[in-house]
């Protein structure tokens, strides 16, 4: 299994690095699976990040802040500061692809001192650099410069050393120096960013740093150099694919157009905007099929993953979450939370005598039954074998016991055919109650109920103890 996971890992990040993010997104859903067969949180919330950075690279915000938000709640109860830091980073590309900046800078700035915390230079060094950034879209220009040089100072430092983060921390710094109207140390410092044939390896930034000359060109009165530049900007931004950057360029270009009169251009430049967003209209539907679909394999794993396969009643690991769930609100609301330990009577003997396919049967006819007596809200679920539990809401002890004497009735009521015989099946039950939040834990409760079974076993089964 461990190997498996180790290629879906590869082959996800392959995926990503080849742009394939459809592909990407069917990788995830294998290595969810694989995680939740496994009970591996670590790993879910691994697949539930990968998701949310497929769909924000296909434009599907709405889908990957919920895929985030799956993995922050994960997080929650199971996180790492690692963890966090990945949570983090994805809300951060989608607050700034959503223009929410304010939350990209909150979110920013705990993750710098996460990243200090865990003494990771690398994250500390890059958020700073995306900080800077972010602060430049809020015009908060001194503050921006201030996390660029920290970016660029502790990137200058790391080792093994990295030359990309110095590069964008280089971009960024210079941005700000813009933002300061500084227009000769941010001439110098994009010139050296341009200069590096790194540059050529990250799309996104080289189109960034070009957009960045064509404002320094349009601030040295040079317009036709700066329509020059964003038309080159477009163009790199279309064969990218960075629709979010090619949209504001071109809202740019027409921006400039009408102001210095250039229509004919202007009208050119609409046209490929019109085109931009009849496109991404398309990519959305596209992405909309993809999501539904994604949508009902994730449903389909959800109840396999609680539901026990032989009777289709929850399974213990549902069980045990969703009651651990109620026990630890009762504390606090003092709720009484009712037990039913319960098994089948001489299954063994049974299938010795019929076979185990009326085992089977014998199983599925008990859920079936018990199941059908419980209220809207209760549940009752297979813990394995012919070993079942119900887990009862805002109910006295009292009339759980009528429950499972209920339960024990219809089970002896029912006779199941078998080789032209009619087999007369039977359970005992054993009862136990939280004592209206004292007991806040599932296991001390099951534990409980399951001394009572055993009582009820032990003094001649095909009965019911109740214990308070």
């Amino acid at each position: 299994m461990r190997e498996t996971i180790q290629r879906l890992q590869r082959t996800i990040e392959s995926l990503q690095h080849q742009g394939k993010f459809e592909e990407m997104i069917e990788c995830c859903y294998q290595l969810l699976q694989a995680a939740t067969d496994m009970g591996d949180h670590h790993l879910r919330m691994e697949a539930y990040a990968n998701y949310a950075l497929g769909f924000y690279r296909l434009g599907a915000i709405k889908e990957a802040f919920q895929y985030i938000g799956r993995h922050a709640n994960l997080c929650e109860t199971w996180g790492t500061k690692e963890d966090y830091m990945h949570s983090n980073h994805i809300f951060c590309l989608l607050y700034v692809y959503t223009g929410d900046y304010e939350r990209a800078k909150q979110v920013l700035e705990m993750s710098i001192d996460l990243a200090e915390q865990l003494g990771n230079s690398r994250l500390i060094s890059e958020n700073s650099s995306e900080l800077c950034n972010v602060l430049c879209r809020l015009g908060e220009y001194d503050r921006a410069l201030k996390a660029g040089r920290r970016g660029a100072s502790v990137a200058a430092d790391l080792e093994p050393y990295c030359p990309y983060l110095l590069l964008k921390a280089a971009l960024a710094s210079a941005h700000a120096y813009y933002g300061l109207e500084d227009m000769e140390s941010s001439a110098v410092l994009l010139e050296i960013v341009q200069r590096d044939p790194l540059l050529d390896t990250y799309p996104a930034e080289r189109v960034k740093s070009i957009r960045l000359k064509a404002e320094i060109q349009l601030r040295q009165r040079h317009p036709r150099n700066a329509m020059a530049s964003l038309e080159e900007a477009s163009r790199m931004a279309e064969a990218s694919s960075d629709h979010k950057q090619l949209k504001e360029i071109l809202e740019r270009q027409v921006s400039l157009a009408e102001h210095f009169g250039d229509f004919k251009h202007g009208f050119s430049v609409q046209r490929r905007y019109i085109r931009l967003l009849e496109e991404l209209h398309e990519k959305e539907v596209i992405n909309a099929v993809l999501q539904l679909d994604m949508k009902v394999k994730l449903r389909e794993l959800e109840k396999q993953v609680n539901t026990d396969f032989l009777t289709g009643i929850a399974n213990r690991r549902s069980v045990e979450d969703l009651a651990g769930g109620w026990l630890a609100e009762s504390a606090g609301s003092a709720e009484n939370i009712v037990c039913i330990a319960f098994d089948i009577d001489n299954l063994k003997v049974l299938n010795d005598r019929f076979g185990h396919p009326f085992g089977d049967q014998a199983i599925r006819k008990v859920a079936d039954l018990c199941s059908s007596l419980m209220r809207k809200g209760d549940t009752t679920a297979r813990i394995g074998g012919d070993e079942f539990v119900a887990v009862l809401r805002d109910i006295t002890l009292q009339d759980g016991c009528r429950r499972a004497h209920d339960m024990l009735e219809a089970v002896r009521s029912a006779l199941l055919p078998c080789n032209g015989e009619n087999v007369m099946l039977s359970i005992s039950a054993g009862v136990a109650e939280n004592r209206r939040g004292s007991i806040s834990d599932f296991a001390k409760l099951y534990h409980k109920a399951d001394i009572a079974l055993y009582e009820a076993k032990r003094s001649g089964k095909s009965r019911v103890i109740c214990t308070s």
